[in-house]
């Protein structure tokens, strides 16, 4: 009940006093350039968390993709070589191509996807990583599968 009395005053005072409604906006301007602030600052978090770490600086080793049921186990070894920025995670961008024969010029890449492994590795330090792949593909595979992956951008906190 308190709500609607204080609605309604409010509705009144702005239809009524010209000084109410400069305050009002005065208010609402303030409110609109603080929100933008805030949100022009956590983008510019967001943005440094992922350039303290370059994709340079990072190295895969020893990856592989093994059958697990109706998915695909993503093992290896990330190398963190910043020199002072610890790993909390990394985007890869993973295709995945089937192959008639072993040259692959007849090849057709039937997948493509971006996945999130979430991993702690220090500066100058290596981690194991483990990550399960779904492929969201009605596509009988036939031939063999040609996986490829690059880093899109890593976050440091």
């Amino acid at each position: 009940m308190m709500k609607w009395f204080a609605i309604v005053s409010v509705l009144i005072l702005l239809i009524v006093s010209v000084r109410f409604r400069k305050f009002a906006l005065s208010v609402t301007m303030l409110l609109v350039f603080c929100g933008l602030m805030v949100w022009v600052y956590q983008e510019y978090e967001a943005h440094q968390v992922r350039n303290r770490i370059l994709p340079p600086e990072l190295r895969l080793e020893n990856v592989s993709f093994a059958p697990l049921n109706n998915d695909y186990e993503m093992t290896g070894r990330i190398f963190n070589g910043s020199e002072k920025h610890p790993l909390n995670g990394l985007q890869l961008k993973l295709s995945v191509k089937e192959c008639n024969d072993h040259e692959e010029l007849n090849c057709i890449i039937f997948y493509e996807t971006e996945e999130y492994v979430y991993i702690m590795v220090p500066p100058r330090q290596a981690r194991d990583f483990k990550k399960v792949i779904t492929l969201y593909s009605n596509q009988a595979i036939k031939g063999r599968l040609v996986w490829n992956y690059s880093i899109v951008y890593a976050d440091s906190h």
